[in-house]
């Protein structure tokens, strides 16, 4: 007869799992107290179905304290959750959601940005994963995308597109400066107004004028605000 006994150093409780015939697991436990849950099988001993039922068993017999701990977690979390007011927005935070919303949205929809895929068809990338070289020129910090509904959209302002596809030299240097921000306040800055540049978008002088643009980002970096 084989004896294993599984438990856990934070519990005072342990499983003990015995195999055998029924015989000898009769006789092992008939003086005991313990609780038993027996498995009983009737095929022969050497039945290789039975062997991988009995091990299914013992190690699902692992699992079990954890299940109970984890839906006894889950059932607190539910029940403070049902005893937790709901806390309205406050009418501020509820104007601030709204202009944000508009603003993703109205960026989504300037024609701007292009999804990796779009990009990659354009330039002819290799057709077995066109998305990479775009993903690869996230990762280099050459250019950003931003989230939006499961896909990252790529700024094509940010590329010169006269052959093929490829991010403007400038770029990776302006992104460095604008660090500090995440993908949407760089897509909200390039794409707004700014007194440093006569007013100018500086999506719309990365190519004309790409230092006044890294000047621009400078100042912006520093604190000083402009339009």
């Amino acid at each position: 007869m084989s004896s294993s006994t599984y438990s856990n150093p934070g519990r005072p409780q342990f499983w003990n799992i015995h195999e055998g015939s029924a015989q000898e697991l009769v006789s092992g436990l008939e003086n005991s107290d313990a609780q038993a849950l027996v498995f009983v099988s009737n095929a022969p001993g050497s039945d290789e179905r039975t062997k991988t039922v009995f091990d299914t068993l013992k190690r699902a017999s692992e699992l079990i304290d954890v299940l109970i701990d984890k839906r006894s977690e889950t059932n607190w979390e539910a029940l403070i959750a049902a005893l937790t007011p709901e806390i309205p927005l406050t009418s501020n935070r509820l104007i601030e959601a709204k202009m944000l919303a508009q603003a993703m949205k109205a960026i989504v929809e300037s024609g701007d940005f292009a999804r990796a895929a779009d990009i990659a068809a354009v330039a002819h990338f290799s057709p077995s994963n066109p998305s990479s070289q775009p993903h690869r020129w996230k990762r280099a910090g050459q250019i950003f995308a931003v989230p939006f509904k499961g896909v990252d959209l790529y700024p094509l302002y940010a590329l010169d597109l006269t052959e093929g596809a490829r991010p403007l030299p400038i770029m990776g240097k302006v992104l460095e400066v604008l660090a500090g921000k995440d993908d949407w306040q760089k897509a909200f800055w390039f794409g707004s107004v700014n007194t440093y540049l006569r007013n100018k978008m500086p999506k719309d002088l990365l190519k004309s004028k790409p230092q006044q643009v890294l000047r621009a980002a400078e100042i912006e970096a520093s604190g000083i605000q402009h339009g």
